[in-house]
């Protein structure tokens, strides 16, 4: 299953933990806490019950407020880790 399909499928679908969407290339993370690791193979990111791990080339954070952020690159991979 693909990211857009994935992110269709679970994004939604538990109240109360992050939303994922990919939206012109870009991946977006809403309802998250903060930024744990950044780098440009790997970003962490907090969230309520665990962590989202992206993992690809070139990665960036093109915007980060309270609200989202924002990711882009080449994403190979996200993984959802619980606490």
């Amino acid at each position: 299953m693909g990211l857009a399909e994935w992110s269709q499928r679970v994004g939604r679908v538990v109240q109360g933990r992050p939303r994922l969407e990919v939206e012109n290339g870009r991946l977006v993370i809403e309802q998250h806490k903060s930024v744990r690791a950044y780098s440009s193979t790997c970003i962490r990111v907090d969230c309520p019950g665990g962590e989202i791990w992206i993992e690809g080339e070139g990665l960036m954070l093109e915007a980060l407020s309270h609200a989202e952020l924002t990711v882009l690159g080449t994403i190979r991979h996200v993984t959802w880790k619980d606490r």
